[in-house]
């Protein structure tokens, strides 16, 4: 039970090292101009309960809008303003890129054309009107992301709790026998 326990740390270690980090900030090219003023603001790097659900909710929201390019320094100007986890907010930006970016807003403009077609709004301009589509289907992409990703926050939650509990339980039951 141990064993998969360390394999499991291992892994997730693994897939967060690319993100940024409090100690490795300044190595990213747009980020390293902020890093004195991120590294003094700790909410940034929490992972308490608060910064990672403000961060799954604007990063889901932010990674399915049409702003690719821009979406690093949009994350961590939200994370600064909304008070969430910077590593969290800019490792869901990339869920956009450049291999999903093509489908994720074709699915985008089509879901926010049946959106608007649903809210009953006038056709104006053709240009105007594929912009609105598009960002009505990110933020509707966005927010079903966000929910399925606060549930599987909620769940992991609970399991680490469960699993600290029979941890502990067990150290207990073996110390009580010595």
């Amino acid at each position: 039970m141990e064993i998969r326990w360390r394999q499991r740390r291992r892994r997730i270690r693994r897939w967060l090292k690319p993100l940024p980090r409090r100690a490795s900030i300044h190595r990213y090219p747009i980020l390293n101009r902020f890093a004195d003023f991120a590294r003094r603001r700790p909410y940034l790097w929490s992972f308490k309960d608060a910064p990672v659900v403000r961060a799954i909710y604007l990063g889901s929201l932010l990674a399915y809008l049409p702003t690719y390019g821009a979406q690093i320094l949009i994350a961590f100007i939200a994370a600064w303003f909304g008070r969430a986890n910077l590593t969290l907010m800019i490792g869901l930006q990339m869920i956009t890129n450049p291999l999903t970016a093509g489908p994720i807003y074709l699915a985008a403009y089509g879901i926010g054309t049946g959106l608007a077609r649903l809210l009953h709004m006038p056709p104006r301009h053709a240009v105007f009107d594929a912009a609105v589509a598009l960002v009505l289907g990110g933020l509707a992409l966005g927010l079903l992301t966000a929910l399925c990703l606060h549930g599987l926050w909620l769940f992991g939650r609970f399991e680490a709790r469960r699993f600290r509990q029979r941890r502990q339980t067990r150290f207990m039951q073996e110390n009580a026998g010595n």
